[in-house]
Formats: structure tokens, sequence, C-alpha cells
């Protein structure tokens, strides 16, 4: 008996051994292919990037991280390949050659026509063919990092397979098995311990999400005669929580209202740190300036004495009494401004975005403002949530007429309304509007944040000033 036990035991010790040995080399087989997979993303995503800033800047050193992924690109589809094969995976392979024609499709149709003629008559089209051919090449990869979970999370399942039947053998087998019960137990022991620390690790992520979404939404926007601030704020998704989008008003001591809104690449932790200090940047200089492009060279300034992440932003000043509307823009999509009696259009913009070089100089714009008009200030998850941005600049400027013409209560509430009442945005979302009206100072503003309502805050009018 103790013989055949001892059989058994050491049976089940070399069965043991070799399926925790085949699940570690599986789960080591599963990172290789995702970071094969990371590797061929970074690539192409360098590529776009350096595209689109020389396109923008017309800068050859743009160029530079575009010539070392294009000449990496190639050994990193390779090895994405090898490592699909090592995988077991080659159901996963064909969305690595839709990968490939796509990225051929790119640079042959668009990127190689683009570093001939940057600002050819083709090149807005070219643009919107590369904008299709990335999100194809971007639903690939999803796919592809989808079909890799899915292999990781059965390597997960077979460890704890084993694991059941191990607690089955040691319980048959009883005192005469306690040493191997003992030893897979605390092995068990050690599993539920690394759960219980990322557990932990997670909540303690969320707490400090949850204090930079307090730490972070705009507490109030000001009460100006002639002025009606209100604004909305929409997180990605639930899971999100923070991002890089902002907005901010304030009425500085000479009577003058200091605007800004932006948005920082990315989401998460990371980015609402680097949003935080874009806005403590553009604020601290706006204090001592009256010019918004200097304002934004010293931004620009601060953030790259950090670690450089590309920030979009527009920062700009209204006189209430002249309804005088100065701002500059650095890589963010233009205001809109509403007019009574004509209709909405997209004002002038320029300049580079926040964070990318130093030494970079803005330009300041000057528009007047009439009673009954309204100013819309947005990030670029309004018009990008369609997959097509001429038609959501098309849906933002009829949600900015009707705002205006129907003389909304809450104008950003409206324009939210209007484009996102049949899908929810893919991006965070910040609009800020303002509304140039005549009439007493409201006594009560009332705000709601960070859970997409909208802020508000009423505004008294002034019939005197017309643009």
């Amino acid at each position: 008996m103790l013989t055949v036990g001892f059989i058994v035991l050491l049976s089940s010790a070399i069965w043991l051994y070799w399926t925790f040995a085949g699940a570690t080399n599986y789960q080591r087989d599963v990172r290789l292919a995702q970071g094969a997979r990371d590797a061929v993303f970074r690539d192409q995503l360098d590529q776009e990037t350096s595209l689109r800033g020389f396109t923008s800047t017309l800068q050859a050193n743009f160029l530079d991280p575009y010539g070392r992924s294009q000449a990496h690109l190639d050994i990193a589809f390779a090895d994405l390949e090898d490592q699909l094969k090592r995988l077991r995976a080659p159901q996963l392979l064909r969305f690595v050659e839709v990968e490939v024609s796509l990225h051929k499709r790119w640079h042959d149709e668009v990127a190689a026509p683009l570093l001939v003629k940057p600002r050819g008559r083709e090149a807005t089209r070219l643009q919107y063919h590369g904008k299709d051919l990335i999100e194809k090449f971007r639903a690939a990869d999803y796919a592809l990092d989808v079909g890799i979970a899915r292999a990781a999370a059965e390597a997960d399942d077979a460890e704890n397979v084993a694991l059941l039947r191990v607690g089955i053998v040691t319980g048959v087998l009883g005192l005469a098995f306690a040493a191997a019960f003992l030893y897979f137990s605390g092995q068990r022991a050690r599993m539920q311990a690394e759960t219980l620390r990322q557990r932990t690790l997670y909540e303690n992520e969320k707490r400090i999400a949850d204090a930079l979404q307090a730490a972070f939404v705009q507490k109030a926007l000001p009460i100006i005669p002639n002025l009606g601030f209100h604004a909305s704020y929409i997180p990605a998704g639930a899971e999100a929580r923070v991002g890089g989008d902002w907005y901010d008003a304030f009425e500085l001591p000479d009577g003058r209202i200091l605007f800004s809104i932006g948005d920082v690449a990315g989401h998460g932790i990371e980015a609402a740190v680097i949003m935080s200090r874009a806005r403590q940047a553009i604020i601290s200089s706006a204090l001592h300036e009256h010019d918004p492009a200097i304002v934004l060279s010293r931004a620009n300034e601060t953030l790259m004495l950090q670690e450089p992440k590309m920030v979009t932003a527009i920062c700009g000043y209204i006189e209430p009494e002249s309804l005088v509307i100065r701002y500059a823009t650095a890589g963010h999509p233009p205001p809109v401004l509403a007019l009574p009696g004509g209709e909405p259009f997209f004002l002038d913009h320029d300049g580079m975005p926040l964070g990318i070089l130093p030494d970079v100089h803005y330009r300041s714009f000057d528009v007047r403002a009439q009673p009954g008009a309204l100013l819309v200030l947005y990030t670029d998850g309004v018009i990008e949530h369609k997959r097509d941005i001429a038609e959501g600049e098309r849906r933002l400027l009829e949600a900015a007429r009707r705002a205006q013409t129907e003389g909304s209560n809450d104008p950003a509430l409206a324009v939210r309304q209007a484009i996102f009442a049949d899908k929810a945005p893919d991006d965070d979302v910040a609009i800020m509007t303002v509304k140039f009206t005549t009439g007493e100072r409201p006594a009560t503003a009332t705000i709601n944040a960070f859970v997409g309502n909208s802020l508000t805050v009423a505004a008294p009018e002034n019939p005197s000033m017309h643009a």
C-alpha cells in the first residue's frame, strides 16, 4: 500500500511539475507575444505621429522617428508572427496580415505623397484617407490584443484547473500525502496573497484617481455681468474616472476674464497629472501677462522642463465691457462663435501643441462679440466621436446655431445633448460656452461635475456693446 501510495505521489508530483512548467512556459510565450504586438503598435504610432508633425509644421526633424520606425517595422512584424506561431495561435496570424497590408497601403497611398507634397491640393483628402486606414489598423490591432488576452486567460484557467486537481488528489490520499498537500496549499496561499496584493494596489490607484477627480474638476465658474458661463465634462468611460481634458474660467483683479480649455494625450492618472501641470502653468503665466500668445509660450517652457507630453490648449481673455475676445491656440480645435442673425463659424487658429518643442512662439487673435452671441470652446472628442471630422464639425456648428438661436438656458448642455444624443463619447469631452447677454447679475449658480451633468452658471446681459 505504501509502495502504491509512493508511486501515486511520485506520479502526481511529476504530472504537477509538467503541468505547472507548461503553464509557466505558455504564460511566458503570451508575454512575448504581447511585447511583439506592442512593438508593432509603437512603431506604427511613431510613424503616424511623425508624419502628422511634419505635415503640420514642415519641420524635417519630425521625420526622424518616421525613418527609425520604418526601418524597424518589418522586423517587428516578423517577430510578431514568430511569437504567435510559438503561442500556437495561427488564427491570430490573419490580423497580422491585415496590419501589414494596411500599413503598406498607408505608406504608399498616404505617407509617400504627403512627404513629397505636404501642403499640396490633395493633402486634406490624403489625411482623411490616412485616418481611415489607421482606424482599420487599430481595429485589427485591437482584435489581435483581444486574442492574445484570451490566450493569457486560458493559461490562467489551466493553472487553476491544475490546482483544483491537486486538492482532489491530496484529499483522497489523506495523511499519507500530508506533505504534498501542505506544499500545494502553500502554493495556493502565495497565489492568494499575490491576488490580495494586486487588489490592494488597484484599490489604492482607484483612491488616487478619486482624489485627483475631486481636486482637478472646476469648482466654480465666474458670475459676471454681460457674460454667462456654462460647461460640461464627460469622461470617456467609468473605468477612466479621470482624464486629460480640462476647462477654466476666472475673473482677474483688473476685471478681465481668463479662460482656457485643453486636452492631454491619454487617460488615467498620468494624463490627469500632466493636465494639472498645464492648467497651473497657464494660470500662473496669465496672472502676469496680457497677451495669451506669451502665456502659451511660457506654459510650453514650463512643460518642457518636466517630462514632455503633447498638450493641446486654448487660452484667452474676455473684456466684459467691450466684449472683445483675445485668444491664442496651441494645436487645439478652433473655437466656434455664433452671432445673432448669422451662421456660426470657426475662429482663426494657429500654433503647435504644448510640450513638443522648446522656444515655440504663438500668435494672438482678436474678435469682438455682441449681445446675444455664443462662444463655444471644446476638446477634440466633440468632433471626432463619429470618426468623421468633417461630419463632426458640421454637427458642432449646427448644435451651436440651435443653442444660440433658441436661447438655451444651458448652451453647454444643449450642445452636448445635440452631439451625443445617439452615441456616448469614446474620448474624454469638455465643453465650455460663454453667452454674451444683457440684464442683471444672477443670484445663484449651480454646479454638478464629473458625472456628465452640465456645469451651469447663469449671467446677466448688457445691450450696450455690439461687434
